[in-house]
């Protein structure tokens, strides 16, 4: 039955159609897949990382821009406190010019004002020249009850009727007070800022005080708002910058990267806010562009994977034919070489019926059997072309020695060597023939013998020895017996050379070359 390894294809059983392609392109069809998944959660990430980091960075400068509005105004208020004096907070215009000279120039926008210990405001540098009770006011009470500088939350200004938040300092030291400076700060100051930040529509960039309390925001909130209880506020009390992904805002409902730092030396926290959106749409729009280069690729990818598959199957079907067509012919070898093998089976039966002298019956079946060898050596192994000499020298020095039955200890070194057919046969005949003579003639009678055979290989050069401990071969023998003569044949075809000499105990030498163009010459 033909061996399912003929194609070194997987395919189903009964099937020649290989399924190897299909399942290759299936797997690069799927890496490339995966690795386009991966490519594009790693780039989503990304995206988010770098809205991370960018959210951050604009929580530094909104930290920094108010730190700069902060120190301009404590100085603004440093100077009215030292104005005053001590004198009596009134509308006095000897008080109010002394405040103007010492306040000077403010931030567009920004508009200072003085009130007494009873919270009615004295002067205000607005334009509408409103002067409102702030008696009632929380800033107030906490300068009253004696803070020294304090903010108030995000509300409306009375004054101006825009969103705005107050810095105000307390006038007076111990239980002397005085009454308050304050600078009323805009909130559209943060729209200004906000637009050369160019952080998308949706993003924000607010101010809270370190209790929670919004104290600035672009866009404005319509009410106060308290964000200590968001989830992104414990952050604050345990780092001084940081962001969280906010699902929904308080205040507007979208989702934000809020990123926070503290504003250094004051109670102030800046924060930036950028929508989830916004910082991914840029992904997507990277997504979509690359899609219009990936897709197509893909398609080129498949469409190639199985003209690849169409080119593998055709040589599948063509190796399946070579390789039934190889098994064959090695089927047909193998039957050759093992009806010839029968054959000469047959031939030595009849060799052993025929009434011939025992010992020329017994050479002529071993060197018959030397020839049987060969063949069954050729079909056992599947090897048609060589011979491994080892193995087959090893059988034929075997049965030669258990065919006498004498008590001869075989020592066989014999390397593991390749030989062409043609050559295996003479080599084995040689073997047949030295080995046997030994036998006969330098064991018989005795009690106990040594039979050494080494094989092995020189450069170029394949070398048998044989040697016994015998009593030697006399000269006259050594050209006259018919097993001399054949192993000089033998040696021809070989194209080597063979000598026989005594070194206590007969030793045969045979020297055969391996090259191609000793063997052609042979």
């Amino acid at each position: 039955m033909r061996n399912e390894r003929l194609t070194g294809l997987i395919r189903p059983h009964g099937s020649a159609r290989p399924t190897l392609p299909l399942w290759l392109a299936g797997v690069l069809t799927a890496v490339v897949l995966g690795f386009g998944a991966l490519t594009v959660y790693e780039n989503y990430n990304n995206a988010l990382r770098e809205g991370e980091a960018r959210a951050v960075s604009s929580a530094h400068v909104v930290a920094a821009h108010m730190e700069w509005m902060m120190e301009a105004s404590d100085l603004a208020l440093r100077r009215i406190e030292t104005a005053i004096s001590g004198r009596p907070i009134d509308s006095s215009a000897e008080l109010i010019l002394d405040l103007e000279r010492a306040v000077g120039e403010l931030p567009v926008g920004f508009e200072y004002a003085i009130l007494d210990q009873d919270g009615q405001t004295r002067f205000s540098s607005a334009p509408d020249n409103r002067l409102p009770n702030h008696a009632e006011r929380a800033y107030f009470k906490r300068l009253k009850d004696g803070e020294t500088l304090t903010f108030s939350r995000l509300l409306d200004d009375e004054q101006a009727g825009k969103p705005a938040f107050i810095i105000a300092r307390r006038i007076g030291s111990g239980s002397d007070f005085l009454g308050v400076a304050s600078i009323t700060i805009p909130n559209d100051n943060l729209d200004r800022f906000w637009s050369s930040m160019n952080l998308g529509p949706n993003s924000t960039i607010s101010v809270i005080r370190d209790d929670g309390w919004l104290v600035a925001r672009r866009p404005s909130a319509l009410k106060p708002v308290n964000l200590s209880t968001t989830e992104w506020y414990p952050l604050t009390r345990e780092k001084a910058s940081g962001f969280h992904h906010n699902p929904v805002s308080q205040i507007d409902g979208f989702a934000r990267i809020v990123a926070f730092w503290k504003v250094q030396d004051w109670p102030l926290i800046a924060l930036a806010a950028i929508e989830r959106q916004e910082v991914l749409d840029q992904f997507w729009r990277n997504l979509f562009g690359d899609a219009l280069f990936v897709v197509p690729m893909m398609a080129i990818l498949v469409g190639a994977s199985f003209w690849i598959y169409t080119l593998l199957y055709r040589t599948a079907a063509r190796n399946e034919e070579l390789e039934q067509a190889a098994e064959r012919n090695r089927f047909l070898l193998r039957e050759i070489h093992h009806r010839v093998k029968n054959n000469l089976q047959a031939v030595l039966a009849l060799v052993r019926l025929q009434r011939l002298p025992p010992e020329a019956r017994d050479d002529m079946a071993r060197r018959i059997s030397a020839m049987i060898a060969v063949h069954e050596q050729i079909y056992n192994t599947d090897q048609f072309e060589e011979v491994e000499v080892a193995p087959y020298a090893t059988r034929l020095i075997s049965d030669i020695a258990s065919g006498y039955d004498m008590p001869v200890k075989l020592d066989l070194d014999l390397a593991p060597i390749a030989l062409d057919r043609d050559l295996a046969l003479p080599l084995g005949m040689i073997i047949n023939e030295v080995v046997s003579n030994a036998f006969k003639y330098a064991f018989a009678g005795r009690s106990e013998g040594k039979l050494s055979v080494r094989l092995f290989q020189e450069v170029g050069m394949l070398k048998l020895v044989i040697r016994d401990d015998g009593p030697g071969i006399a000269e006259d023998a050594r050209t006259t017996g018919m097993g001399t003569k054949l192993i000089s044949s033998f040696v021809r075809q070989l194209g080597g050379q063979s000598e026989m000499h005594n070194d206590r105990g007969a030793v045969f030498t045979l020297t055969v070359p391996t090259t191609e163009e000793a063997a052609e010459a042979a």
